[in-house]
């Protein structure tokens, strides 16, 4: 029997408001265990990435005894390191050119070598300490990266060391490292505003010599 009060009808349009109270939920709910639309989180991180290596690869290393290689004893002294096209910890785009008309310094670091653990902190220092002239760039490429060794995950060993420099993130067969001759650790290259290698050094750089070759730089 109809209500006269049109009690059929309002259950009708209560029924109907909590069907679409319903879906709505259920639609939060989709979205929310999906990801939405699919768009990485904001605070994602990544330790390794794709990169593109475009130019001619440095010779190795070369070995000396001398931390720095003296430059007549590196090839690569005078040459252009290939550019380098990869991502930072959070996924955006990192460049390193060489030839973008600034002066630059790359330190290649692994992780869970120590020489690395002890050389971070006292570039930091360096840089901290206001002594990084305005004109020179210093980044980091994070490469090696083994998970089942020690100080996993480089993401947060370098944000404990404050360290500030962009960090482009190395692929898992070390393509960047290769192709900018790399063959101990840490690996330091310095290059001039004309995308010319000025030095190479590998090893534990005290910050005296490091200012020194970034002096050479600035100048």
């Amino acid at each position: 029997m109809t209500d006269p009060r049109g009690g059929s009808r309002n259950n009708t349009l209560l029924i109907g408001g909590i069907a679409v109270g319903l879906v709505a939920i259920l639609a939060v709910v989709a979205i929310f265990l999906t990801g939405g639309d699919d768009e990485p989180a904001a605070d994602a991180v990544q330790e390794q990435g794709p990169v593109e290596v475009g130019g001619s690869a440095l010779p190795p290393f070369p070995q000396v005894p001398a931390l720095v290689a003296p430059a007549d004893q590196d090839p690569a002294v005078g040459q252009t390191p290939p550019t380098l096209t990869g991502e930072g910890f959070d996924g955006e785009r990192v460049v390193i050119d060489p030839a973008d008309g600034t002066a630059k310094v790359v330190v290649f670091l692994a992780h869970w070598c120590p020489h690395c653990q002890a050389e971070v902190p006292v570039l930091q220092g360096w840089i901290d300490d206001g002594n990084l002239p305005d004109d020179v760039e210093v980044y980091g490429v994070s490469t090696a990266v083994t998970q089942d060794r020690p100080n996993y995950p480089p993401s947060e060993w370098l944000e404990r060391e404050g360290w500030t420099g962009p960090v482009l993130l190395d692929d898992p067969d070390s393509s960047a490292a290769t192709a900018w001759g790399l063959r101990s650790f840490p690996y330091l290259v310095f290059i001039d505003t004309e995308g010319k290698v000025v030095a190479r050094a590998s090893g534990e750089l005290p910050a005296d010599q490091f200012a020194d070759l970034v002096d050479q730089l600035a100048a």
